[in-house]
């Protein structure tokens, strides 16, 4: 009888009326609804580099602030394909985009082609933390308005350059490289209006080859040499003059902002009874959508994560980039509602030994390089918007 009920409940959608549907046993089944209110937003930055995209390009958006992001490539010098740059040869570079842009997706965005002023690698770089260019030399230029791929040559002082050290024969040409050679950078130009995002990685059960950003070698009939693999990516990226949000709840992938949320369940009430369903509920404010024009777009937040750590992680944002989510949830668009299923974490602090609940993370979407931001209602918001627990019990003993 109870796994009978526990699967009724499981599978009832309204969230106010856990277990009501039910038509026998009705009164072993209870419902009780805590609103969050211990919730504070954590500013972090979270990792740039080496990501499945980088940000290029402009956005004001006029909910989330002005966006200003550069995208930082450097090229292989890997021999498997030539064993010499001649100088016949060229490198050129393959851009290829995310169909999805963020901003005003009607705009054509200008992007120049500099030198990076110092050694970075994209393993350590953060967002609002950017890298120093070199913007005195220019090594490339082009445009971009929708497609999906550019071919853009660079100056011949760069080719020269990398030539250099591709055709260098000391032991110490591999190391040396890494140190004193930094790589490119694409940084928009002023009147840019959109962020477009650069492809670094295949989808994971991708069977179409889908071609990912990558350098050219090409000989003087432009026809292809060799194709040199990116070895080192990364997001040079300020978010500036963000509104304050003194209502809502903000979250960014980019882990910018971080939710903590602490639940204090009064244990004394579930005396007696059996936890068979807990909900966490984020109503989504969906405002910003009106704040904007309706040529400006925003990247959708199809779902968020939670992450619990018994002891306070040295980093947080290293620690939620690095280790699978404890909890989850997808978006119910039609009610525009996340519901986060925390019955083992509820169960955990009603009945574990601990005196203590650890908080519990939020952040929206993963880290892919991808910008998304959503809204939440917070503890101030109407009784039926604001974040809030719903725990369902039944009475094993009428």
């Amino acid at each position: 009888m109870v796994l009978a009920l526990f699967f009724s409940i499981a599978s009832c959608d309204n969230e106010g009326i856990v277990g009501g549907e039910l038509t026998s046993g009705e009164d072993r089944v209870e419902t009780s609804t805590f609103a969050i209110e211990d919730i504070s937003v954590v500013s972090d930055n979270g990792f740039s580099g080496l990501l499945s995209y980088s940000g290029i390009g402009i956005v004001n958006d006029p909910v989330y602030g002005t966006i200003t992001s550069s995208g930082l490539l450097k090229p292989s010098i890997t021999q498997a394909e030539i064993d010499n740059f001649s100088e016949n040869f060229s490198l050129k570079l393959m851009l290829h985009f995310n169909a999805a842009r963020y901003g005003d997706t009607t705009g054509t965005s200008q992007y120049n082609i500099y030198e990076i002023n110092e050694r970075w690698r994209g393993e350590e770089i953060q967002y609002n933390d950017p890298v120093s260019v070199d913007q005195s030399t220019l090594i490339g230029t082009f445009q971009v308005s929708d497609e999906d791929s550019v071919k853009v040559p660079v100056s011949q002082a760069f080719n020269q350059k990398y030539r250099q050290f591709f055709n260098d024969t000391t032991a110490l040409r591999d190391s040396t490289y890494r140190f004193e050679f930094p790589g490119l950078a694409i940084v928009p130009a002023g009147q840019n209006t959109k962020i477009d995002f650069l492809r670094h990685q295949e989808a994971a059960d991708d069977t179409s080859n889908t071609p990912v950003t990558r350098f050219l070698v090409e000989n003087q009939q432009d026809s292809l040499i060799a194709t040199m693999p990116v070895i080192d990516h990364g997001n040079s990226m300020t978010r500036t003059n963000a509104p304050e949000n003194t209502d809502g709840l903000v979250l960014h992938n980019t882990m910018e902002n971080i939710l903590n949320v602490n639940i204090d369940i009064p244990a004394d009430e579930f005396l007696g009874r059996e936890v068979v369903n807990a909900q966490l509920i984020f109503n989504v404010d969906t405002t910003p959508e009106d704040m904007a024009p309706m040529i400006f777009r925003r990247l959708d937040n199809e779902f968020i994560r939670g992450h619990i750590f018994e002891t306070d992680p040295l980093s947080l944002h290293s620690e939620i980039f690095a280790r699978q989510a404890s909890v989850g949830a997808t978006l119910d668009d039609e009610d525009n509602v996340y519901r986060v299923a925390l019955t083992q974490f509820v169960i955990d602090r009603l009945y574990g030994e601990g005196e203590t609940s650890p908080p519990l993370y939020i952040t929206n979407q993963g880290n892919n390089g991808l910008y998304v931001s959503t809204t939440f209602y917070g503890p101030d918001a109407a009784e039926n918007l604001r974040p809030r627990l719903i725990i369902t019990t039944i009475n094993p003993d009428n």
